[in-house]
């Protein structure tokens, strides 16, 4: 190798050098607060040193994978970001996964450590016996081995190791929803490519206090973190999200840069005891994962916060599109907006032809925030960047002034009498109906229409409403092919961690609704 093709130390991109360089720049400034624990940068990496070192100690070394299985702490960012510095391989498994699919992942990564709550793993150690576990706390219990009691008498100073910006630094796997989960390689170069972007597209500055309430096993909201330590803001975390304990901790706290679902945050902006506490130092709200409704937008621009929208995947590390607080109102329709600074992002057909404005397609995209691949999976990692992008399976195209739409995900067009309908459409005018709180639009079997458009409802607590109601409402706002056949009205969707509707659970579960209902009134 010559002196030019030499990567090392020198000119290295790796994730745990963010917290050394925003130490030496702000070392006495609040990193993290967790409840009545805050951390400085000086002493978060110093934490985070003494994590790698102990790793090194079980004899780890670097590619090997250590997994979490916890909520949000600090100690959890401690094992992340002590796992990155050491050059081993950050691998989140989602707490809420059944304990055959935590095994699943736990043996193709061959993990060599878990980092745990207890409470969450406690009804399963047996089956997790092959595994040595670390906890993040005592929960009461304190002859456990804890994170913070472990690494204390670990040194300090930081690991040599020579760590490549394409070294694969976490492995996060996708739901699984159409088959086994997989798992995306991530590189470091991902990642921190990612932060960067983040940092200038949300217009984000380093006197922030933002929000660490998502799931930090989850993507969208890794990103952020990582963000917000790479430019040396205070991050506050949350366990879950309850309006009133959200609200009093903005006030107290001074919350400036908040990150929720968009049911989160009609939650607390339409929540009858808002005006009771001082949300004043909220700018910045991005949400994900759904549309937001009109009503909560207007609602809160006229409280002062400026919305965004991030759009993105785990294989393109997020974000990717952002929609800008200035075009919120400005355009109607399930926008993405701009590609974020670091990637390119088109429309492609079938046959790899990238398509002009206006037309609808495949939206793909390149840039240095792709995945390195899907782990033991060399078939999908090709079908996933055939003609040399980064297919996402989402269907969109380009507006006159060059901002991305979406239409939907391929799988969830609903294909009914002759026409193509877009779940995600008529999702967000379901959305703006004043007793609704949540919705799941899929097609389900139907004898004459193929596939029927049906919405799954649920109401606002304290709101009724009849199914003919709201049909009539959408015979209102929706073209005629559009009107759900039928509108269920449920007390809970099944929702993901991250707030998803699963989709795939409704279309099970209620396959047979049309059964006996398949007239020609239908």
């Amino acid at each position: 190798m010559s002196l030019y093709e030499e990567i090392s130390v020198l000119n290295r991109v790796a994730i745990g050098d963010i917290i050394r360089r925003t130490a030496r720049r702000v070392p006495d400034k609040t990193a993290i607060i967790d409840g009545d624990f805050r951390i400085t940068y000086r002493q978060f990496d110093q934490l985070t040193n003494q994590f790698a070192n102990y790793l090194k100690s079980l004899g780890l070394e670097k590619g090997d994978a250590v997994a979490t299985i916890a909520i949000n702490s600090a100690a959890h960012l401690i094992a992340i970001f002590g796992t990155q510095k050491a050059g081993l391989i950050w691998v989140p498994i989602n707490p809420g996964l059944t304990i055959d699919e935590q095994l699943y992942i736990l043996e193709e990564v061959d993990a060599q450590l878990i980092v745990a709550d207890l409470p969450i793993v406690k009804p399963h150690l047996e089956r997790l016996s092959d595994y040595p576990i670390l906890y993040t706390a005592n929960f009461g219990q304190n002859e456990i081995p804890t994170v913070l009691d472990t690494i204390q008498n670990q040194p300090p100073t930081e690991l040599e190791v020579d760590i490549k910006d394409r070294d694969v630094a976490q492995i996060m796997f996708t739901s699984g929803t159409t088959g086994k989960p997989k798992g995306v390689m991530i590189s470091h170069l991902s990642v921190y490519m990612a932060s960067l972007s983040n940092i200038i597209e949300t217009r984000y500055f380093d006197d922030n206090v933002a929000t660490i309430l998502m799931p930090m096993f989850h993507c969208a909201q890794h990103t952020f973190i990582v963000s917000l330590f790479n430019i040396g803001s205070t991050g506050v975390i949350f366990q879950k999200f309850d309006p009133i304990h959200f609200m009093e901790t903005v006030e107290k706290e001074k919350i400036s840069f908040v990150f929720l679902l968009p049911m989160m945050y009609r939650a607390f902006i339409h929540h009858p005891e808002r005006e009771k506490y001082d949300l004043s130092s909220i700018k910045t709200c991005v949400y994900a994962m759904a549309p937001m409704d009109r009503p909560t937008l207007e609602k809160g621009i006229e409280l002062g916060f400026d919305f965004m929208l991030g759009s993105g995947q785990t294989e393109i590390y997020p974000g990717t599109v952002f929609f800008k607080p200035e075009d919120q109102l400005r355009k109607v329709g399930s926008y993405w907006g701009n590609t974020a600074i670091v990637n390119d992002t088109a429309i492609m057909d079938d046959d790899g032809n990238l398509l002009p404005q206006g037309e609808v397609g495949e939206i793909v995209h390149r840039g240095p925030n792709v995945m390195i691949g899907y782990l033991n999976n060399e078939e999908e990692t090709r079908e996933a960047r055939k003609y040399d992008w980064h297919h996402t399976g989402d269907l969109g195209y380009i507006d006159e002034d060059g901002l991305l739409v979406f239409v939907d995900r391929k799988k969830d067009i609903i294909k009914t009498g002759g026409e193509n309908v877009a779940s995600v459409r008529i999702e967000s005018i379901l959305l703006a109906h004043e007793k609704i709180a949540n919705v799941g639009v899929v097609g389900l079997p139907h004898e004459r229409w193929s596939e029927a458009v049906t919405a799954f409802v649920q109401l606002k607590p304290g709101f009724e409403a009849e199914e003919e109601e709201i049909l009539e409402y959408c015979k209102a706002n929706m073209n005629k092919f559009e009107v759900p056949k039928k509108i269920v009205i449920l007390e809970a969707l099944p929702l993901t961690t991250t707030g998803k509707v699963k989709k795939h659970v409704l279309r099970e579960q209620f396959k047979n609704l049309y059964d006996e209902t398949t007239t020609s009134s239908n």
